[in-house]
């Protein structure tokens, strides 16, 4: 199974750029798709000129969470009526497997959960589905954390929420990708080092856990980073960034799941950020 995780990066949206990014799609060829900062509206119908590029791409069992985006965008209360949710996730893949949305509605998200449990204003960064194929279920999770020096705070409730919810529920198999705006850097020897640690005290150590737990702190439940996975740390003779200097782009994934290979394509445009790629080997057991 090919895995394409891309930030398609809405704030300059046009019917023209995204041919471009469904061209790039194209030639990337993924099982799997899992797209953020999709934008749903503007001056032509941009989320069904999305829809019927990837399904002539053969990627037509579709997924979204546009739809609470536009519902929260309208909302005239604090903190939404401040906030400009214009965009969403998209997952997609082909028509031969399914997907199914795990929170059709906001409703659902606040009935399952205890609210004060999860408490971003932003819920329509987290778009989980889960993926049937032939052989193999897959609980997938499509990510992206608001950038902290626009929405402080947010940023950091989102991973939490993530964190809390996939621990919560334990173990399973899973897929987690998206651009979580972390980490600031990352050692030769691992190490990786957090925005938190320039945040003022009365949040340093709660937005540098929150990145930590996330991007380190899932093994307990047997997820593992698919990059580092395959290329380490240290010297890399591969380009180990997704947008400028930083790796804020990752796929996590279940240790069931064996990783082939994983990179990011920088060889074609589209997005200020690179594509995410990893190549998966399905388990061939029913």
């Amino acid at each position: 199974m090919r895995v394409v995780s891309w930030n398609v990066d809405q704030s300059a949206n046009s019917n023209g750029r995204i041919d471009r990014q469904l061209e790039t799609i194209g030639i990337l060829d993924p099982d799997l798709l899992l797209l953020q900062e999709v934008r749903y509206s503007g001056a032509n119908d941009w989320l069904q000129h999305w829809r019927d590029g990837l399904e002539a791409l053969g990627l037509s069992t579709i997924e979204h969470s546009c739809d609470w985006a536009a519902e929260l965008n309208e909302a005239t209360y604090p903190p939404h009526s401040d906030i400009d949710h214009n965009n969403g996730h998209l997952t997609a893949t082909s028509g031969a497997w399914a997907l199914e949305r795990v929170e059709h509605t906001i409703r659902d998200y606040a009935d399952r959960h205890d609210w004060t449990h999860y408490p971003t204003h932003f819920p329509e960064k987290l778009l989980v589905t889960e993926l049937e194929t032939p052989n193999q279920g897959i609980e997938v999770w499509n990510v992206r954390a608001v950038p902290g020096s626009e929405y402080g705070e947010e940023k950091i409730k989102i991973l939490e929420t993530v964190y809390k919810r996939l621990t919560t529920a334990g173990r399973r198999t899973r897929l987690l990708a998206g651009d979580f705006n972390a980490p600031k850097d990352e050692l030769p020897d691992g190490q990786l080092l957090s925005f938190g640690h320039d945040k003022a005290p009365t949040i340093r150590d709660r937005w540098v856990a929150a990145e930590r737990n996330i991007l380190q702190g899932l093994g307990h439940l047997g997820i593992v980073d698919a990059f580092r996975s395959q290329h380490g740390y240290g010297e890399l003779d591969v380009p180990d960034t997704s947008w400028r200097d930083k790796r804020f782009d990752h796929l996590l994934v279940s240790e069931e799941l064996l990783v082939v290979d994983c990179w990011y394509d920088h060889s074609v445009e589209g997005s200020d950020h690179a594509p995410l790629v990893a190549d998966i080997e399905l388990s061939n057991e029913s």
